[in-house]
């Protein structure tokens, strides 16, 4: 079976006839329908063209179905002739046109690839390679339901002009690391920037991340030791297990999220450690030296319910601004210095939750080693069930700020967006604290009072609901974000199936995640996994080239030297392609051998 001929993508249509009978829904198909259309795009946004000759219109017999009152049934018949394409008009009255060129009815009109269409009330562009391309895919005879490598080596411009080395060379040169950094990080420092100098820059930062990992491992272990005498290994146990389970549970959260454009892993990690070791040392610092601070003025002061409710703002506000500030440190580092791998709101809010788990991974084991054999119980509600996702979210609030600044041209909203969110974020962690620590000093201060400790539990529970209310807004942000990206990889990846770089069965599967997820579960189980690997770093690699360019229109400078990321990720796509089919045309290249 041949690859692909190309695609039909929709650019606009019209709405449903308004009365048109609709079945009753709930709440909960509303939710789903609604989810459904801004996560994860419709199956009709790209039609895929398998066969030379595709008829388009309204008709449930045609092979591409618009759902547009203003087309015909049959409405036009659209061909590949050699290498040429020609749209006909079949409908007696409604309009056809190319580009601005009316089809009469009856007629047929010529479309070069990246043409508009306009059947009726719907806009399609055909997005298909160069007719170079297309001689070379119809005559490929692959037996496999996907597109062949031959016909994507070629670049555009001169490529199709120049002879290519022979399969055999072009095998024999691949050495494809599929678990490397991959490109981003190559273009990451100045290009003229020697290796001595890169070594350097290099050992600062691991120089760095060891001495705040000592910092880190000794405070635990003084707090270990200070339990296991005190306490019992039971304490010990509970502190090393159950603080795993939320940061176990934000990992799939966070990899179920990041749907298109992955991250890599190595940069999820970076994000998680920097919250787990590199945060907790200043934090830990600032916060003990301002709470004895505030400790000192209320020793000083009356114990009149007045100062104990200033000594809580303030102690709320000591842990929102240091921990925030502290992990947001580690979002505006990733945002300059890998500012190729910080794309979007998405990006934002998946390195602001994983900072945030990794924080709350080392905070929930000083709480259960200490507090466990008195405060379990409580413990396990409010830090495992309800607040698993607090420390992510206030992060991740100033992470969708930091996001939104990567893709706007504004200047004044680069600034004051992030200022704000990370203003939301210091304010919902305060708040969030100040409540905690004025309940629990109520609670102790009037422990003969059912009344006062009742109203203290209510205050914590109520606590919850402001993170939760942040939490559904992020979400409903995320869902925005990953219908963005859908956007992104439609508009920036037609060029490039011209071009012959993306296939069109690439192009219109690289907009679908669970049916590219599922895809590369079946090479998974019926090649192994390096072949799993070849084929997902192909299609992350493919849609980090469709997000470079767009962060190029939007006003990124290009890199110091002649050679382009640009470059880069178009040489390995070929070479992850030829990675992957390299089994196939081994075979085909022994039995084509005399």
């Amino acid at each position: 079976m041949n690859a692909s001929y190309g695609t039909l993508r929709v650019l606009h249509t019209e709405p449903a006839l308004p009365d048109a009978p609709r079945k009753p829904r709930g709440r909960f198909a509303q939710l789903r329908e609604f989810i459904g259309t801004q996560l994860f795009p419709s199956q009709d946004t790209v039609y895929l063209l398998t066969q030379p000759v595709t008829t388009i219109g309204r008709g449930s017999r045609n092979t591409i179905v618009l759902r547009d009152p203003t087309v015909s049934r049959e409405h036009a018949r659209l061909s590949l002739q050699g290498s040429t394409w020609m749209i006909e008009n079949l409908s007696a009255h409604n309009v056809v046109r190319v580009n601005d060129q009316d089809v009469a009815p009856g007629t047929a009109a010529l479309v070069q690839t990246l043409d508009i269409l306009t059947l009726g009330g719907t806009e399609l562009q055909l997005v298909a390679p160069a007719p170079h391309l297309l001689q070379r895919l119809a005559a490929d005879t692959t037996p496999l339901a996907a597109p062949a490598p031959t016909g994507s080596t070629e670049s555009a411009g001169s490529a199709a002009d120049a002879s290519p080395p022979s399969l055999s060379g072009q095998m024999a040169a691949l050495n494809i690391n599929v678990l490397g950094p991959g490109i981003t990080l190559q273009f990451a420092l100045p290009q003229h920037l020697g290796r001595p100098v890169r070594w350097i820059i290099a050992g600062i930062a691991l120089l760095f991340f060891a001495l705040c990992a000592i910092l880190t491992i000794e405070l635990n272990t003084l707090i270990g030791v200070q339990v296991i005498t005190n306490g019992g290994i039971i304490n010990v146990l509970a502190a090393l297990t159950i603080p795993l389970l939320p940061a176990f549970g934000i990992g799939l959260l966070v990899n179920f999220m990041d749907r298109f454009e992955r991250e890599p892993w190595f940069l999820r990690l970076g994000a998680f450690l920097w919250g787990a070791i590199i945060a907790i040392p200043p934090a830990f610092f600032i916060e003990r030296m301002v709470d004895h601070m505030l400790a000192q003025s209320q020793a000083s002061a009356s114990n009149a319910p007045m100062t104990i409710l200033i000594v809580s703002m303030f102690r709320g506000l000591n842990a929102g601004i240091t921990e925030e500030t502290v992990k947001g440190a580690g979002l505006l580092l990733l945002l300059f210095v890998l500012r190729d791998e910080f794309d979007n709101i998405t990006d934002g809010i998946i390195y602001g939750a994983l900072i945030g788990a990794g924080f709350a991974m080392v905070e929930n084991f000083g709480y259960f080693a200490t507090s466990s054999r008195q405060s379990l119980a409580y413990l396990i509600v409010g830090r495992i069930l309800l607040g698993w996702l607090d420390h992510s979210t206030f992060t991740a609030c100033f992470g969708a700020g930091l996001g939104y600044a990567r893709q706007i041209r504004s200047r004044w909203q680069k600034v004051t967006i992030p200022l704000a969110a990370y203003i939301l974020s210091v304010l919902l962690h305060s708040f969030f604290d100040f409540i905690d620590f004025e309940a629990n000093a109520a609670a102790h201060s009037a422990l003969n009072s059912s009344l006062v400790s009742f109203l203290a539990l209510m205050a914590i529970i109520i606590d919850y609901i402001p993170p939760l209310i942040a939490q559904l807004a992020l979400a409903y942000i995320l869902i925005r974000s990953l219908a963005h990206e859908t956007a992104i990889i439609r508009e920036y990846l037609a060029e490039e199936v011209v071009n012959g770089i993306v296939t069109p069965d690439e192009y219109a599967l690289l907009q679908h995640s669970f049916r590219r997820t599922r895809l590369e579960r079946e090479v998974l189980y019926s090649r192994g996994l390096r072949a799993w690997l070849t084929i997902k770093a192909l299609y992350q690699t493919e849609i980090g080239l469709a997000f470079r360019k767009w962060h190029v229109s939007m006003g990124d400078k290009p890199k110091a030297g002649e050679r382009q990321p640009e470059d880069a990720y178009r040489e390995r796509i070929k070479q992850l392609r030829l990675e992957f089919w390299r089994p196939y045309l081994s075979a085909a290249s022994q039995l084509s051998s005399p």
